[in-house]
């Protein structure tokens, strides 16, 4: 990135909302489980990067979760980077204009009740509207949950976080960063972004971008460094032409998934409820994604696993050089089911020359097949799944996608050994320390030197331990075999579509 670009994030206004010095919180207390907001302030100081530059709000309490409290706005001494209201509605536009008064330019507003609430909704809308413009402030909201980012004033502070939502589990940090008008999907989806190792670094509640939308954000993460991947989750688009324009520039460096949640009567119902936003026709929403470049799902599940695999790709920059797969497999079924799935989804199952089956039937039992895919059913050997066949593979040059399936859990192995009376002898005991060095590291080297994507799969969780090593490591790792040829189907449509790009400049 260019020196004019670092600079141009710096001043972009949605840096302090990313990473304040200092800040106000209105609608915290001591109860932390009764209240919203007093978790949400845990949650604050969780992250470890404010020091004594946090300044609760409360008109009757003396000290809030260890925290000097302030009788009014008024009362603190410095003027904060930014204010977090989690307040009554009716009170949010008071509230305001007296931090207006105290020259507070930036707000982050939870409370919901206005736009989707009906004509005092959006009264108090118009209200919250005319405070902001008085006083030349931005706010993000109302009715969302504000912020996460993983990368708080780094490099200044290494494992600081900074996180305002509900609930108190952070995202582990990575490439990828969120947009969404549900405050659900940006925070809440953390118990599995984390079990399935999809890693998100800035995650924003956008809520009822009455001040900040999602085009504003999108400027932002189009030069931020930290951000290689973009998920949205949208109900509404308020500045069409800006956001087709922005989009345009944005997929052919940096991918883009979306869940756009309207399109059907009930839909637009729960959709003007939630947010008061006005939904459009899925054909329209449609359009505009295939002629800019965005992925589109209506599932959350294909949405964290395509942000999983783009984030991976873009780390590495492996990308597929075409649609032929190899399919290593230990049991016959995933590998009749990942090899029809990869044909429905347009990919190719080539079989293997005649010179490379007999290399591959070499390392092979009786009862195994070399042709694609390489059935090693009864094998002996766990490693030359996988990382001997695999390296022969990409070196053959006769695929550009490798899916290897036979991840299984060591430490349950180990325990139904010993539970039985068996003896663990020393070579079993070292082989989970042998797959960093004999088979991630490798494996890494030549996804990069040949840009052949190289997915694994297991039928075991991902909290097992040898699911962890490949997922902490970036490599494409799956529990079961329904998503693998569904990822890398999506990831030679986006390979394809950013080498036509980049053709055409």
């Amino acid at each position: 990135m260019s020196e004019l670009n670092k600079e141009s994030i710096k001043e972009n206004f949605i840096e302090d909302f990313l990473n304040p010095k200092s800040i106000a919180v209105f609608g915290a207390n001591n109860n932390l489980l009764g209240t919203m907001g007093s978790m949400q302030l845990r949650n604050i100081i969780a992250g470890g990067g404010f020091e004594e530059n946090i300044f609760p709000v409360h008109p009757r309490l003396e000290k809030v979760q260890g925290f000097k409290a302030y009788k009014s706005v008024f009362d603190i001494p410095i003027i904060p980077d930014l204010a977090f209201l989690i307040l009554p509605t009716r009170i949010v536009p008071e509230v305001m204009e007296q931090c207006g008064q105290k020259g507070i330019k930036r707000l982050i507003i939870t409370s919901g009740g206005f736009r989707e609430s009906g004509s005092n909704g959006l009264e108090l809308s118009r209200k919250i509207d005319e405070v902001a413009n008085k006083y030349n402030m931005r706010f993000i909201g109302p009715n969302c949950l504000g912020v996460f980012n993983g990368w708080f004033r780094y490099p200044e502070k290494n494992n600081a976080y900074f996180n305002t939502f509900w609930i108190y589990l952070p995202h582990k940090r990575g490439n990828i960063s969120i947009v969404s008008q549900s405050g659900t999907i940006a925070a809440q989806t953390a118990w599995y972004t984390n079990d399935m190792g999809v890693k998100i670094g800035k995650s924003i509640s956008v809520g009822n971008e009455r001040n900040i939308d999602i085009v504003d954000l999108l400027e932002y993460f189009k030069d931020d460094p930290q951000t290689g991947v973009i998920g949205l989750y949208i109900e509404e688009i308020k500045r069409g032409k800006e956001f087709r324009k922005l989009v345009k520039e944005i997929t052919p460096k940096k991918p883009i998934v979306a869940i756009y949640a309207g399109g059907t009567e009930a839909a637009a119902r729960s959709i003007m409820s939630h947010t008061g936003s006005i939904s459009g026709d899925d054909k329209i929403y449609d359009a505009v994604f295939k002629e800019t470049g965005i992925i589109s799902t209506n599932s959350i599940s294909d949405f964290l696993y395509y942000l999983r695999t783009l984030s991976q790709a873009q780390s590495y920059n492996v990308y597929p050089k075409g649609k032929r797969v190899g399919i290593i497999t230990d049991s016959g079924g995933p590998g009749a089911m990942m090899t029809k799935t990869a044909e429905l989804y347009g990919l190719e199952v080539p079989e293997f020359s005649k010179s490379l089956q007999e290399e591959i039937a070499k390392e092979l039992p009786t009862t195994a097949s070399a042709t694609n895919p390489i059935d090693v059913t009864f094998h002996e050997n766990f490693l030359n799944m996988l990382i001997k066949f695999p390296k022969m593979l990409v070196k053959s040059k006769e695929v550009d996608n490798i899916i290897a399936f036979g991840i299984y859990d060591f430490d349950e192995i180990m325990e139904v050994i010993k539970s039985s009376g068996g003896e663990i002898d020393e070579r079993m005991k070292e082989l989970e320390n042998l797959i960093e060095p004999v088979v991630i590291k490798p494996i890494k080297k030549l996804m990069k030197k040949y840009s052949i994507p190289v997915f694994y799969a297991g039928p075991v969780p991902y909290r097992t331990s040898l699911m962890e090593k490949f997922s902490s490591s970036d490599i494409p790792v799956f529990s079961l075999w329904d998503q693998p040829t569904k990822c890398l189907a999506m990831l030679i449509n986006y390979s394809e579509f950013r080498n036509e790009h980049n053709k055409a400049l």
